[in-house]
């Protein structure tokens, strides 16, 4: 039991520390890709 209670404990921080980046520099990138996508087309990307 102390394995798994110490596996789960760093798999919680691990998910925990990915969303507070996320939420903390996740919208700026957010916002940058989407004109991104409007100016390119979407069958330009799927012809890739």
């Amino acid at each position: 039991m102390p394995d798994f209670a110490v596996a789960a404990a760093v798999i919680i921080g691990f998910v925990c520390c990915t969303t507070a980046l996320r939420v903390a520099g996740g919208k700026t990138p957010r916002v940058v890709r989407a004109p991104r996508r409007t100016r390119r087309p979407n069958r330009a990307m799927m012809d890739l």
